[in-house]
């Protein structure tokens, strides 16, 4: 964990390659990974659930995992944040999913409450809203880390689970459904 740390700080910090592998250590080691990766972990996982709570909820069991499963020992891969986005992306669908079983249980009828009732939509989730219904999930997603989060195509086609070619394939359908939408484009 320290040479990835080492890279993204200072040498006048207080954590260095050197640091030891003891647990104020790894609390040091672990704060920096959050101040630099919660945001891409919010954002990645507010343009997969469309909600700032679902989101913030996700972004913390994200990290909670993240210091659970280094402080056990497990390897700390060189670049992070491709295997944050992963977690994130894995605790969303297990929502999804029990969500989509909780709601199965529900009795029939009965109206399902308006998202966000009571709080000001903003002109950008109105256009994010609008674009949501052209693309599928899976093109929002590989859009959100190509543009947003700048990743590789490697980091891209791990997160997804598919191959860097499905990473590209997908990318370009993507884009030819969103320009076969001008009224969505800027």
């Amino acid at each position: 964990m320290a040479r990835w740390i080492a890279q993204a700080q200072d040498s006048e910090s207080g954590v260095t390659a050197t640091s030891g592998p003891t647990t104020s250590a790894l609390v040091a080691d672990f704060e920096v990974l959050y101040r630099l990766h919660y945001r891409d972990v919010y954002r990645f996982a507010l343009g997969l659930t469309r909600s700032s709570d679902d989101a913030s909820d996700i972004t913390a069991e994200t990290f909670e995992r993240a210091y659970r499963a280094w402080s056990r020992g497990a390897h700390m891969p060189d670049r992070p944040l491709p295997w944050l986005l992963l977690a994130a992306r894995r605790i969303a669908t297990d929502r999804w999913r029990r969500a989509r079983r909780f709601a199965g249980l529900l009795p029939r009828g009965r109206g399902r409450p308006e998202d966000g009732a009571g709080e000001a939509r903003t002109e950008f989730w109105l256009w994010f809203d609008a674009v949501a219904r052209v693309l599928s999930d899976r093109q929002r997603e590989v859009l959100l880390l190509r543009y947003q989060r700048d990743l590789a195509d490697a980091d891209i086609a791990h997160i997804m689970g598919i191959s860097e070619s499905g990473v590209r394939s997908l990318v370009t359908r993507a884009i030819a459904v969103l320009r076969a939408h001008p009224e969505l484009l800027p």
